[in-house]
């Protein structure tokens, strides 16, 4: 009896084994269960020196230069996520080196190679979602970071960042 009991023992522990590294390839994929978009677009490279505003940048849009939070995305646990001054991003798009955000509230510019920007898909997943925006501005970093309430992510260095 004691061997059958040691062998069902050895098959839940294998059976856990298995769970837990299933669990770990899902982490490890470049999408969240549900479908929501997660995006790294070279935030994690170099810092980058600023740069001139770029022609395609209006001269009435504004220079970010300081820490900047366009709405906020508060998470709980067991709990809808809570949206506070969240905007609609409407559309997205990148050309000429220039990243443009458009929201319901306003408009973002930003330095960034368009081989580093979302692909059409990504920008489909992420148009017309509830979203909070943070630009990060120091000595020599700029990264705008974007969270959607159902929870996908995306995080850009940039070059400058222009608001208007």
């Amino acid at each position: 009896m004691a061997g059958l009991h040691s062998v069902v023992m050895v098959r839940i522990l294998v059976t856990l084994a298995i769970m837990l590294f299933a669990a770990i390839a899902c982490n490890l994929s470049d999408e969240r269960p549900g479908g929501t978009p997660v995006s790294d677009n070279g935030s994690n490279g170099p810092p980058v020196t600023p740069v001139s505003r770029p022609p395609s940048v209006p001269a009435d849009a504004l220079e970010v230069k300081g820490d900047t939070l366009l709405g906020e995305i508060e998470r709980r646990a067991n709990q809808p996520p809570n949206g506070i001054d969240t905007r609609a991003l409407l559309t997205a798009a990148c050309q000429d080196e220039v990243m443009v955000l458009w929201t319901d509230a306003e408009t973002i510019h930003a330095s960034l190679p368009c081989d580093r920007f979302w692909s059409d898909e990504t920008v489909r997943d992420f148009s017309s979602q509830e979203v909070a925006i943070k630009l990060t501005v120091d000595a020599t970093r700029f990264q705008i970071f974007v969270e959607t309430l159902a929870g996908g992510q995306a995080e850009f260095t940039v070059g400058g960042i222009w608001v208007e």
